[in-house]
């Protein structure tokens, strides 16, 4: 049994949905048989990226196009031309790329296969001329996983393409490509799909396969498939095994995302800074086998919605009812703007992390505890009910205060030299910082999320709040080119040493909106990522 995803991929650039200026411009270049040897199709996930280039690979080689033209020429007494169009979708040729095992298109997943003797291989063989088409194609997909080393490789062929070759790049990251290699591509931007578009898909393929299907359903499936065809056609897929009628509460049970409630209930725990019931929400819909990248996705738009309305845009612009709206104006009252920009900047991070961690709930639970700061207190007064948090607590919490500060005196004789050290370490700091980021900027936002605690003239010793951010930056290439710009800027030799933050360390000032502010949401989103994604 086919899946729906490929049973209704569309097969011909009149199918592709929601990228009419894309579609315009391929079909215009394959008409006046003016094509090139490079593209780049970037956006978002499930936008029709990769079936785009299949049916560019199809119209290229098309057997039935070439038989028209050579069929036209004869009557005409002219030469063929090179011009394509709409592929046929019935010649050996296009049979052959719909079903996957044509020879002259080559198909690389860079995710997989991201090292320099892949690209070297392709390098020989596309020396080869076509076996069966008149073109060579390759679809390189997730481009952006591709190491320097084949970066350089691939370049080499992209400055002097065979005649016979065609490149189509595809990635969702566009930004972590050279700029060596886009230069060399014409770039197309993939939309993310509207949610019209999607519905309307959806309502197409309900009806072909016979499937009721709720207006609630169809809104819950567009949600969840945050703007992927892909996504919303394979939830639609699942759920018409189990059943031939869906609801909306169907599609929430299996796509285990968020209702609205849920959402405004978990960013409202936030707002009074109820942590304990905030982190045991995360663990909630983990345990219930939610999408937590989708998640961590919605509650940004949801602070995005109680930002947009702080600074006047008016709600009603939004898909929300009346309730909503005002559910959302009472709990904008609650956030500083700063709050909500730091809160966004913080859930970003977290989901681009997400696929770092084999339990992915865990950077959604660190980004809540950034945003709190110190919670030791707080958390020995949330054991017990809420309810029933009275005077008892307070009284509590004064004792511990109490205690802590006298823990704290103890310990100031000891840190008056330190700190005096650090004082002065710190007017070097940014500076320090500046002369890193024109080197690796995203070294830069590691080293922002680290805090200086000690030092001595000699060794500074920096204390850094994750485990592998600590192993990335004392990789050996990495302290060589940190000690070098360090030593600039003291003018001596000093030794980086890096410590595990324990529970009871206050946060880094990294996670504040100013000291972020050089480095783009986009960057931040992927920074930890791509480092970690280089050999």
């Amino acid at each position: 049994m086919t899946v729906f995803y490929r049973k209704y991929r569309p097969q011909k650039f009149d199918q592709i949905v929601g990228q009419k200026q894309i579609v315009a411009t391929l079909l215009s270049q394959l008409k006046s048989g003016k094509i090139g040897h490079g593209y780049l199709f970037a956006g978002p996930r499930g936008t029709g990226k990769t079936s785009c280039a299949r049916i560019f690979a199809k119209a290229v080689n098309c057997q039935g196009l070439a038989s028209s033209r050579s069929a036209s020429s004869k009557k005409k007494k002219s030469p063929i031309d090179s011009k394509f169009g709409e592929p046929c979708n019935k010649c050996e040729s296009c049979l052959a790329i719909s079903a996957g095992f044509h020879l002259d298109l080559i198909e690389i997943d860079a995710a997989s296969n991201r090292g320099i003797e892949e690209i070297r291989d392709l390098r020989e063989k596309i020396k080869l001329a076509p076996v069966a088409g008149k073109y060579k194609v390759y679809i390189i997909d997730e481009a952006h996983m591709l190491t320097p080393e084949a970066f350089n490789a691939l370049l080499k062929t992209l400055e002097e393409p065979p005649a016979h070759a065609i490149f189509i790049l595809c990635t969702t990251l566009p930004a972590k490509l050279p700029s060596t290699i886009i230069s060399r591509l014409q770039r197309f931007n993939f939309a993310r799909a509207q949610a019209s578009e999607i519905s309307q898909t959806i309502q197409n393929i309900a009806k072909s396969e016979a499937i009721k299907i709720s207006e609630g359903a169809v809104l819950a499936i567009v949600s969840a498939a945050d703007g992927s065809f892909r996504d919303a056609v394979s939830i639609l897929d699942q759920l018409s095994s189990v059943r031939k009628t869906v609801e909306a509460k169907d599609v929430l049970a299996i796509a285990a995302i968020s209702g609205w409630d849920q959402l405004y209930n978990f960013v409202e725990q936030l707002a009074k800074n109820q942590i304990k019931r905030a982190v045991l929400t995360i663990e909630e819909l983990s345990q219930s086998g939610a999408d937590m990248s989708l998640f961590a996705r919605e509650v940004i738009l949801f602070f995005e919605k109680l930002l947009l309305f702080k600074i006047g845009i008016a709600l009603e612009n939004f898909d929300l009812d009346g309730l909503q709206i005002e559910k959302i104006k009472n709990l904008a009252s609650e956030f500083k703007s700063g709050d909500l920009q730091n809160l966004m900047k913080l859930f970003l991070i977290a989901e681009g992390e997400i696929k770092l961690y084999p339990l992915p709930q865990i950077p959604l639970v660190l980004a809540v505890c950034k945003y709190a700061g110190p919670i030791d207190e707080q958390m020995v007064v949330d054991k017990q009910p809420f309810e029933a948090q009275t005077e008892t607590n307070e009284s509590q919490s004064k004792v511990i205060i109490q205690s802590r500060k006298t823990d704290e005196d103890k310990m100031e004789i000891k840190s008056k030299k330190t700190s005096k050290s650090l004082v002065s370490f710190e007017k070097k700091w940014q500076e320090f910082l500046n002369k890193v980021k024109p080197l690796n900027a995203h070294v830069v936002a590691l080293l922002r999320s680290t805090r200086p605690v000690a030092f001595d003239g000699a060794d500074l010793t920096l204390e850094v709040f994750y485990r592998f951010h600590k192993e990335k930056l004392e990789e050996p290439k990495i302290l060589t080119v940190l000690g070098k710009v360090m030593e600039e800027v003291i003018g001596s030799p000093i030794k980086l040493k890096f410590v595990l933050a324990t529970k009871k360390s206050s946060e880094p000032a990294a996670v504040k909106v100013s000291d972020v502010v050089d480095i783009n949401q986009f960057e931040l989103e992927k920074a930890v990522a791509e480092i970690f994604s280089k050999p």
